[in-house]
């Protein structure tokens, strides 16, 4: 009998944590971020507080977006920024290497260790540690402008220099500046933001010959 329980309390354990990190995938709020703030129609929470520097960061987000020929409103405006401790690990599951993640459906935008107040976000890494949030938030949203103008399968459908090229393009950069890629080339070191680098100067080269044409550009790698 004893066992017995011991067998149900642990299963009711581990459906309890399961039911936890399903939740907060597609609602974040419910790991109680303790600072939140509203501008306009975007939502931003944070572990660490944000009130003067989310205006900037949402209209330097908003200015870059805006640039995108496939943009469209409304994806994205829910935004974590974490401190890079648990609630980044819990949400961001295997990609906790990562500078931010987007989810499909939701479209949330969960975020590394940030510094909303230097427009800054660090992912841990020795080189290309760190980069511009409002352009990091401005990569991700533009994910979700490729999955509802292509299709919500498309960090499936086209390859990652396609998809993160774009949104590197459209953020204004990434986090290796030129001289940095040339360096990581001579040495013959790989790492994923060079993928990231080599994507977005093989975008603008796309575009560059097909007049500019996103769509152009994405049906014919499809």
């Amino acid at each position: 009998m004893g066992r017995a329980l011991v067998r149900r309390w642990a299963t009711g354990a581990f459906g309890l944590a399961a039911a936890v990190l399903i939740s907060s995938a597609i609602a974040p709020e419910l790991l109680a971020f303790p600072y939140h703030e509203r501008v306009g129609d975007t939502e931003v929470y944070a572990e660490q507080p944000i009130k003067a520097a989310i205006p900037r960061l949402v209209a330097r987000s908003d200015v870059l977006l805006h640039k995108s020929a496939i943009y469209s409103g409304g994806y994205g405006r829910r935004i974590f920024l974490t401190d890079g401790g648990w609630r980044w690990h819990v949400l961001a599951t295997q990609s906790s290497g990562a500078m931010a993640i987007s989810r499909p459906f939701s479209e949330v935008i969960i975020v590394n260790r940030s510094d909303a107040a230097r427009d800054l976000v660090f992912n841990g890494a020795p080189v290309a540690g760190s980069r511009s949030l409002s352009g990091v938030i401005a990569h991700e949203r533009t994910h979700g402008l490729i999955r509802t103008r292509y299709g919500v399968l498309s960090d499936w459908a086209y390859p990652t220099w396609l998809r993160e090229g774009y949104c590197d393009l459209v953020a204004g950069g990434g986090s290796l500046s030129d001289a940095d890629a040339a360096a990581l080339k001579a040495r013959h070191e790989t790492i994923p933001a060079l993928v990231y680098y080599d994507g977005r100067k093989r975008v603008a080269a796309a575009l560059a010959a097909n007049g500019g044409s996103v769509d152009a550009l994405f049906g014919q790698v499809r």
